[in-house]
């Protein structure tokens, strides 16, 4: 399945690449957008391109349903993390 955000960009729910997010010691910044999925629930700081610093509360496990380009290590208490591209 493909969807379509409001500037036209393509997205699949299909992903090619699994990454762990390692924020061990410092943020994880992303060179192209990523979702997460989140595998303990907690809170998470994250930039997208439109937004900066904004902390998620409680988040579940399960993909998160937002484009980031950043998860800050301040601020971020869910933990098992996987940036899915």
């Amino acid at each position: 399945m493909v969807l379509r955000n409001d500037r036209g960009r393509q997205y699949s729910l299909a992903f090619s690449s699994l990454t762990s997010v390692n924020l061990s010691s410092t943020d994880a910044t992303f060179t192209e957008p990523v979702q997460l999925y989140i595998g303990t629930t907690g809170d998470v700081k994250v930039d997208t391109r439109e937004s900066t610093g904004v902390t998620l509360k409680t988040v579940p496990v399960g993909i998160l349903p937002v484009i980031v380009t950043k998860v800050y290590k301040d601020g971020t208490s869910a933990q098992e993390i996987i940036a899915l591209r």
